[in-house]
């Protein structure tokens, strides 16, 4: 996935926050592409995918909000403090999107107008905004001088954008200019990172069973396991919730916990609209051997067997992008000093003990498997069972390739 950032900065030159900028493998820009999917996409990549801690380092990031996310037909599944929300100026102005507007300011969200252009049916908007965005570079100093003196009988900070030059920046800093942004200052910046995305039938089928009142975090977590893709998002997503807490993770309830039912909801509905370019191999390995350490871990009676099977699927989804175990950890949130270790290598850690036999065993190390805490016997029936399992499970998550032979 991509995610451009272009740096804005106060009136001191100190940075102040990142323009999130939607950016694809195919080089498609926000206006070549149907806006609602092209916002769901930087949301994910920015929130759910590099984290905002490690994308923002703990400034604001301004992202642009279509028509949808405005009224509420689309979802915002992160904390009012987590971003400040653009309206963008292609939406057409009517009472539904004031009243939307006036909704999130008063959830807490932070409301900034995109290339902002006076007009009556806009005004309202300014009552409601904390920044407005002036394109400088699309007006006459002579237009820019009219939007400014609109802008001051409303409590809003000023942003400059397009500052192309040193004497664009001294006249906006002069005329009261708070933030400013542009190539002066600095261009975009594109980040990528290797990921993998869920089934998007898992994430529908999720949306409907929290759409009911009784669903309970077991029925969710049970539903979940079967997509790792959807475990390794669901563990970005709670990498950002954990932003400042010190509570740990050993298992993927204890990640629905942290992220909470409700805000999942949210974040299901917009993984449903992004394109699902799952590798389908990688995820049938990585489920394969997270349920045979299940197993192993419950014959063996060493480990939690929840625990067991989040290592195993945790280091299959590392293998599946090509990571080390231990890269993987920076992008999850705090988990137990026990499944550390058991990623990262530790040879007397139990869990770890379970995780090398099986994929020893996978790799038909008969030796290596040997070492693990079950009999080689009892691990060559532990991993047909769980290539049984994964069979049953994937043909509710399309991943249909053929799965490995056993031993």
């Amino acid at each position: 996935m991509h995610v451009a950032r272009q740096a804005i900065n106060d009136a001191n030159g100190h940075l102040y926050g990142y323009e999130l900028l939607f950016r694809s493998t195919a080089g498609a820009t926000f206006a070549d592409l149907d806006t609602d999917r092209a916002t769901t996409q930087t949301i994910l990549a920015a929130f759910a995918e590099f984290g905002a801690d490690e994308l923002l380092g703990g400034k604001p990031g301004f992202i642009n909000l279509t028509r949808s996310f405005l009224v509420g037909d689309l979802p915002l599944p992160f904390a009012p403090e987590a971003a400040v929300l653009e309206i963008v100026e292609t939406i057409h102005i009517d009472r539904e999107v004031v009243i939307g507007a006036l909704k999130l300011a008063t959830q807490g969200y932070r409301l900034a107008l995109d290339d902002f252009v006076w007009s009556e049916e806009a005004e309202p908007l300014l009552a409601v905004a904390d920044i407005v965005k002036v394109d400088v570079l699309a007006m006459t100093w002579d237009e820019v001088l009219f939007t400014v003196e609109k802008c001051r009988k409303h409590d809003v900070r000023l942003l400059a954008e397009k500052v192309e030059d040193a004497q664009m920046y001294e006249r906006c800093l002069a005329e009261g200019f708070e933030l400013f942004q542009g190539y002066y200052l600095g261009r975009p910046e594109t980040m990528s990172i290797e990921t993998l995305s869920p089934g998007q039938q898992l994430a529908l089928q999720l949306i409907g069973r929290l759409s009911d009142p009784n669903a309970t975090t077991e029925e969710i977590e049970r539903a979940v396991r079967r997509d790792p893709a959807m475990v390794y998002r669901l563990l970005r997503i709670a990498n950002s919730a954990a932003a400042g807490s010190t509570r740990q993770v050993s298992s993927i309830r204890d990640a629905l916990v942290m992220v909470g039912l409700s805000r999942l909801r949210a974040w299901l509905i917009l993984i449903a609209l992004a394109p699902d370019q799952a590798s389908q191999t990688a995820m049938v390995v990585a489920l394969t051997r997270a349920r045979t350490c299940e197993r192993v871990a419950e014959i063996g009676h060493v480990i939690a067997p929840d625990t067991a099977f989040t290592a195993g699927l945790l280091d299959g989804i590392a293998e599946g992008l090509g990571l080390p175990s231990s890269d993987l950890l920076d992008r999850m949130p705090m988990l137990t000093p026990e499944l550390s270790a058991a990623l990262t290598g530790d040879a007397k850690n139990p869990l770890r003990r379970v995780l090398a036999s099986v994929r020893a065993y996978e790799h038909k190390d008969l030796v290596g498997a040997r070492r693990g805490p079950v009999p080689l016997q009892t691990m060559a029936e532990a991993y047909l069972q769980a290539l049984a399992w994964t069979t049953e499970t994937t043909r509710y998550t399309n991943i249909r390739e053929r799965t490995p032979r056993p031993v």
